[in-house]
């Protein structure tokens, strides 16, 4: 294989400092990566449902995760997955909650049986990495040719 496989991430947080935050975690995997940003649900859903300024597919491609932050406004992370789940073609994408607290994550546990996983921030890279290795199994590969 020619090209290296990029992973494509979609991160979306309503707080600058939060939101990179994780794309430093992400910067440490040691795999080529896409990352996308969403600053607030909407625009998560937007970029998601190819709407607006994101309407060309092959500029805005699909992720193939989304870490997505509970606790935003106006809509929530769990409104917005609900919403991902329910489209038939971003099922398939897995979706890990990003929490601020200890108790925000047994919420989202107990409520959001849709999420591949949920985790407390701030996102710590190994954690990622055994994230990725389980959801996007392809990057375990990737990782290990990298190093």
């Amino acid at each position: 294989m020619d090209t290296v496989r990029r992973l494509r991430i979609l991160v979306v947080d309503d707080e600058a400092a939060h939101l990179e935050r994780t794309l430093q975690a992400i910067r440490r995997l040691g795999v080529p990566y896409e990352a996308r940003q969403a600053h607030d649900g909407f625009e998560a859903l937007d970029y998601l449902y190819g709407r607006g300024r994101f309407h060309e597919r092959s500029r805005h491609p699909l992720p193939h995760l989304v870490l997505l932050d509970l606790g935003m406004a106006p809509i929530d992370g769990m409104q917005v997955l609900r919403r991902i789940k329910h489209a038939e073609y971003l099922q398939h994408i897995p979706v890990v909650l990003l929490c601020e607290s200890g108790h925000e994550r047994e919420r989202a546990i107990n409520e959001a049986v849709l999420a591949a996983a949920s985790v407390t921030k701030p996102l710590a890279t190994q954690e990622l990495r055994v994230m990725l290795g389980e959801l996007v199994p392809w990057t375990a590969q990737v990782s290990a040719t990298q190093m």
